[in-house]
């Protein structure tokens, strides 16, 4: 699963590498460059911060768990299935690793599920949504981020990208209310980030071409599309979209009727 940032299929090792240059920008800059998932970073961690001390989170989909240091003043669990990158990824600071779509957790045993481009990987997302539904107390809140515009990646586990109305159906398929959906980007986001990730591409010898090229495919080109992105307001060509739903009343199973798939083998107790 990907718990981190999206990443285009092919040219995996200029992708890594890509990637690892992104970090060592600063912020400011690396959101004009990258706006996608630095809005992502920012989403969660802004509604990070607004949470209660000692809350009980489920990162689903979390992958190397970049974003737990956000969640410091609760109680944070990180699961994966560990397949999105087995050779470039470090899945050791998960908590546990499980199916998404029947996870080892109680009902109504956590208060936020977190996930990030992680939605696209599951082959049954309204059964992943309703474990998600599952797990969480009445009034208990989903963060979710997924794409509408993407490569394909992290093949053969890619299997869909959402609309706004799409997303709006499968949430309410899985038992969730107070639905909000905002666009990340419009037109000219979704070109930059087309061009930054043109240079992945360019792989084993042809890399230093990507290194050539960088400064108008990754830098310039992306830089004045993230200006020139205020002149969409539509939004209908978002890169994807970041989410906030609720878990209303009565919507749960109650704890002594638990879903079997969800707990096979040794369940996971978030406390």
């Amino acid at each position: 699963m990907s718990g981190a940032e999206a990443e285009p299929g092919g040219g995996s090792a200029t992708y890594h590498r890509l990637v690892a240059i992104k970090r060592r920008l600063p912020e400011w800059l690396r959101y004009r460059i990258d706006p996608y998932n630095t809005v992502a970073d920012r989403f969660i961690a802004e509604s990070a911060e607004a949470l209660p001390s000692g809350l009980r989170v489920l990162d689903a989909g979390a992958g190397e768990c970049r974003h737990k240091p956000c969640f410091a003043h609760t109680h944070y669990f990180g699961t994966d299935n560990g397949m999105g990158d087995e050779e470039d990824w470090d899945y050791t600071q998960l908590s546990f690793k499980s199916n998404l779509m029947a996870l080892p957790v109680g009902d109504a045993s956590v208060d936020v599920v977190v996930s990030v481009n992680v939605l696209e990987h599951v082959a049954e997302p309204i059964e992943m949504l309703r474990e998600c539904r599952r797990v969480l107390r009445d009034g208990g809140q989903l963060l979710l981020v997924a794409p509408q515009s993407w490569r394909l990646h992290q093949t053969p586990q890619d299997y869909f990208r959402f609309t706004q109305h799409g997303l709006e159906h499968a949430l309410s398929r899985a038992g969730f209310a107070d639905v909000e959906i905002e666009p990340v980007g419009g037109a000219f986001w979704n070109l930059g980030s087309r061009s930054l990730y043109l240079l992945t591409h360019f792989k084993g010898p042809w890399f230093p071409v990507a290194i050539l090229l960088s400064p108008l495919l990754g830098f310039l080109i992306p830089l004045l599309c993230f200006y020139l992105d205020r002149l969409d307001p539509e939004r209908e060509d978002t890169l994807g979209y970041r989410v906030r739903a609720k878990a209303p009343g009565g919507c749960g199973r109650p704890a002594a009727q638990r879903s079997s798939r969800a707990t096979q083998g040794r369940e996971v107790s978030p406390v």
